[in-house]
């Protein structure tokens, strides 16, 4: 086992003389009233993020301390708007150091829930690339001299993701009585995005023939992967005294006119479904 090497005493006093004399230094540049106020740049601003319920931006920043003694960050606060609406306000704890005379890398994450952005349904489907926002704030620093304010800004573009596509895929007669038809309606969901959606829920009007036939609501919606398609069954029951032209349609076992419109509710998003069809009334 080796044994620690001791350290000279006049090595030990060298170095507490060094520390000492750094921070005279840096009290003296107080003393004289030279204290500068630190920095703040901007660096760049990605999107790290991106999925149907929102986008994350990060945001970086470099803090610069021209001044001969350490400080450190207190806190960092900033606002999200988005299309001009302001929409979330944020804040950071502190703790980050900023070396005397140096500069310390900060980064602010921002989460952006496109739930929260107004109209955001119609900004989807209206054919958009992307979206503005503008992220304002501050980072505020412990100085000798008391909290400094350093204001943020940062103006940018976030890309929108695609809407999953709905179409309908089949329609089957299970089962036929006296009063009704059970049938099954098959809905392909299609997710042209590089990420992964969420299950969700399904509200609908179903019409056959032309003749309202079914409506439900919560619906189940399974996840579908990145770049996936996946059929969801609808199970529905067709009352025969009520159905009109939809019954004497399933009666002949041809081809009938299906129709659902609703809404799927997906990462907290209202999608707007209104799909048709043609379909042949198998069993």
């Amino acid at each position: 086992m080796s044994r620690p090497v001791p350290v000279p005493p006049k090595h030990v006093a060298l170095a507490a003389l060094t520390l000492a004399l750094a921070s005279c230094a840096g009290l003296q540049d107080l003393a004289h009233g030279v204290f500068e106020r630190p920095r703040l740049s901007f660096r760049s601003a990605a999107v790290e993020g991106l999925d149907l319920g929102g986008a994350t931006v990060a945001l970086r920043l470099d803090l610069e301390n021209p001044n001969a003694i350490g400080l450190d960050v207190a806190r960092v606060g900033y606002g999200l708007e988005v299309e001009g609406t302001r929409i979330a306000t944020g804040d950071l704890p502190g703790g980050l150091s900023i070396p005397a005379r140096g500069t310390a890398p900060l980064t602010v994450p921002v989460r952006v829930r496109f739930a929260d952005v107004p109209g955001i349904v119609s900004l989807l489907t209206g054919g958009r690339d992307g979206i503005r926002y503008r992220i304002s704030g501050s980072v505020g620093v412990n100085t000798p001299i008391g909290p400094v304010d350093l204001p943020l800004s940062h103006d940018g573009q976030l890309p929108l993701p695609t809407l999953p596509r709905f179409a309908l895929d089949g329609l089957a007669v299970r089962a036929v009585s006296l009063t009704e038809v059970a049938l099954e309606v098959r809905v392909k969901v299609t997710n042209p995005n590089r990420f992964g959606l969420p299950a969700g829920n399904l509200g609908y009007a179903l019409s056959v023939a032309g003749s309202p036939v079914a409506r439900a609501d919560g619906a189940p919606l399974s996840a579908v992967a990145p770049g996936g398609v996946t059929t969801i069954a609808l199970p529905v029951k067709v009352n025969l005294l009520r159905a009109g032209q939809a019954a004497t349609a399933l009666a002949r076992g041809g081809d009938v006119d299906v129709a659902l419109r609703g809404e799927a509710r997906v990462a907290g998003l209202p999608l707007p479904i209104d799909v048709a069809a043609r379909l042949p009334a198998r069993r």
